[in-house]
């Protein structure tokens, strides 16, 4: 009995031992493939979706302040695709075409470019798209529409560009640079040059100068984006069409009286101006000694740039020898490197010798530093005599205005010097070894510029006499 019980025990505590070995491998497995889908990093398409080409929009029309032109909102209802555009809506098909076109092309390339970066990085990139609307009359004859576009993309990169319509309010003819000037090539240079001088000033050194030749270049469509206001017509050109894209857009009003005389009759003003387009433009040169400065002549270059004013650099030998990259600068930014000799010696008490050496010496360090050799040459103090003058083979110039800014160390006491001595044709003698003279300088640029006068180098001033 005691055997068969036992035998009995023992099935049972088998059949319980391999039964908890079975529940037990159950749940090892079972918490084994949970984890690994717990953990396992899920896989996402690479491909998104790309903006559709049609995006639907929102329109409201409402008066304007001018009679037959209403105003059109349209606003995009998708929130990936946000843009709020401002248009007219004319009386005449020919210009609401223009516009229609202009409004329908923003819309594709700001879709487009938006695809374009979705392919590139691969995820949605959103943008902005903003166009607004400004309209001028002119004489009761002419309205002008300005469209000025606003675009980014990610809120960065915001560009500014415009689109301009002019048209006969009567009849909706569409005006542009040719019939405004009168289908005169000659017009369209005078206005050329004008406008090249402005946008210097405008941009300074950060113009870009071979897009200002190329866009200002004599040619009808390359001045077609103008507006007729009250008193002025206004140039527009778009960022990063002239100068860097930091430096922005720019806008160029110029007063119908100074146009006159290149205006069509319909566009002239009653008022007359001493002034035009058509007057000799008087003439200075600025010129600066000592040089060149490692803080001081770069001031100088950038306050020059602001007024979009040229001049010429008398520099000594020694200088040129440390300060390389700054007289490098100089060249770089349009300016004319004369010799002022090596040491600033008085050249009238020299030997000959001591006199070729001065000059020679200097010419030679200012080629081997930038490549060119000096045009114009100044003696030290004025100092010169026959002897001097035959041992120098360039122009030797002189200055017919002394701002005494070497004597004063004054920036407040540049101008009046230049006030009581002004005149076309004047050099202006200055150096740029002053701090005076740098911080001097900008009241100096303002005044000559309010009198009308253009600030050229020596040489471009000696050939307007010869």
């Amino acid at each position: 009995m005691k055997r068969r019980r036992k035998s009995r025990r023992g099935a049972w505590i088998d059949f319980f031992l391999i039964g908890s070995i079975i529940t037990l491998t159950t749940i090892i497995i079972t918490i084994s493939i949970t984890d690994q889908f717990k953990f396992q990093k899920p896989t996402v398409s690479a491909t998104t979706t790309e903006y559709p080409s049609d995006i639907s929009s929102l329109f409201e029309e409402k008066e304007s302040q001018f009679p037959k032109i209403r105003i059109i909102s349209e606003s995009s209802v998708n929130h990936f695709i946000p843009y709020s555009l401002e248009y007219p809506k004319t009386s005449f098909d020919q210009v609401n075409d223009q516009i229609n076109q202009y409004i329908k092309d923003a819309k594709q390339v700001y879709t487009k470019t938006l695809n374009q970066k979705i392919k590139e990085s691969k995820i949605k990139s959103i943008g902005d798209l903003t166009i607004t609307t400004e309209i001028y009359e002119f004489k009761d004859k002419y309205y002008s529409v300005v469209l000025k576009k606003q675009l980014s993309y990610n809120k960065v990169s915001y560009k500014e560009t415009f689109k301009t319509i002019v048209f006969n309010k009567d009849n909706g003819e569409i005006i542009e640079s040719n019939t405004l000037f009168n289908h005169n090539i000659g017009h369209l240079n005078l206005l050329a040059r004008y406008l090249s001088s402005e946008l210097k000033k405008v941009y300074g050194n950060q113009v870009i100068n071979e897009k200002l030749d190329e866009v200002l270049s004599p040619n009808w469509e390359h001045f077609n984006r103008f507006a007729a206001a009250n008193d002025s017509i206004i140039f527009y050109f778009n960022q990063g069409e002239l100068a860097l894209e930091d430096a922005g857009a720019a806008k160029i009003s110029v007063p119908i009286s100074f146009l006159n005389p290149i205006l069509a009759s319909d566009f002239q003003s009653n008022e007359t101006s001493a002034v035009t387009i058509l007057s000799p433009k008087k003439k200075v040169a600025l010129t600066f000694d000592d040089g060149p400065h490692s803080k001081v002549t770069m001031q100088i270059l950038d306050t020059l740039d602001k007024y979009g004013a040229k001049a010429t650099f008398f520099m000594l030998g020694k200088q040129v020898e440390k300060n390389k990259n700054i007289a490098n600068e100089v060249l770089n930014r349009g300016h004319e490197i004369g010799n002022h000799t090596y040491n600033h010696p008085v050249l009238t008490k020299q030997s000959t010798s001591q006199v070729i050496w001065q000059v020679d010496h200097t010419s030679q360090i200012i080629y081997d530093v930038t490549g060119e050799y000096p045009t114009v040459f100044r003696p030290p103090y004025g100092a010169s005599n026959q002897t001097v003058k035959s041992l120098v083979d360039i122009p030797v110039v002189l200055w017919t205005i002394d701002t005494y800014d070497w004597k004063y160390r004054d920036s407040n006491k540049i101008l009046p010097f230049v006030q009581a001595n002004l005149h076309d044709g004047a050099i202006i003698l200055m150096h740029d070894i002053h701090q005076s003279t740098a911080d001097g300088l900008d009241s100096v640029l303002a005044y000559l510029q309010e009198q009308g006068y253009e600030c050229v180098t020596v040489s471009e001033l000696l050939a307007e006499k010869n």
